[in-house]
């Protein structure tokens, strides 16, 4: 038996396996084609970019440019621009070492990719960097006569329950970030690796976590 095997690991995706930001990234290439809710978007996108991450106001503003930006699109629609989205970030924007050991971490145990992205866009992008099947945990959309609705979002304490619902220990886990919204699943996983995270990240990790190390990955 070797003793290297049933390893968990936790992969969060913007910023790990992305240099980019997917949901930005979508968001983004929506508005551009829509001028007027690009200049409505301006002021909730200045002020999600002045709030720390940890807090509650950072995801409100994101979840009312993303309300924005897709307001009146179909399931199919959507879904086709996630597709689209996600795959041309695989090829613009993968982070090639953080990929390959997600890959090798695959050999080790289970690992879990878990993020506030959007499931389709994020399934899209791990698929096109070659993650096929791997576990996913996600922010949720609903499609109404206005268009997509978030119902669930995958963003700090509420990724420990999306990783538990999909029968992953944080606990036992190594998990890989470079964002403070970690925190609530750094306070419990074995191990941090805090990966190409800024020095605001870095602290707020450091002081949440028991064991941590620090990482840059190209």
């Amino acid at each position: 038996m070797n003793p290297a095997k049933n390893i968990t690991s936790i992969f969060d995706l913007d910023g790990v396996l992305t240099s980019e930001d997917t949901m930005a990234s979508l968001v983004a290439a929506r508005l551009a084609t829509h001028p007027l809710r690009f200049v409505a978007a301006i002021p909730p996108f200045l002020l999600a970019s002045a709030t720390p991450p940890g807090g509650a106001l950072k995801p409100a503003m994101h979840r009312a440019i993303v309300a924005l930006a897709l307001r009146g699109m179909t399931c199919s629609q959507y879904e086709k621009l996630a597709t689209v989205t996600g795959r041309t970030m695989a090829a613009r924007t993968a982070v090639k070492q953080a990929v390959a050991r997600c890959r090798y971490a695959r050999t080790l145990g289970p690992t879990v990719v878990a993020t506030a992205s959007e499931e389709n866009l994020a399934r899209a992008f791990l698929d096109g960097v070659g993650l096929h099947g791997i576990p996913l945990a996600a922010s949720r959309l609903d499609f109404t006569p206005r268009g997509p609705r978030l119902v669930a979002h995958n963003v700090g304490a509420a990724k420990v329950g999306a990783v538990r619902a999909l029968g992953f220990a944080p606990e036992d886990a190594v998990l890989y970030t470079d964002s403070a919204s970690d925190i609530p699943l750094a306070r419990i996983a074995r191990r941090t690796v805090a990966v190409n995270a800024d020095r605001r990240s870095i602290a707020k990790l450091t002081s949440a976590s028991a064991d941590i190390s620090h990482e840059r990955w190209h």
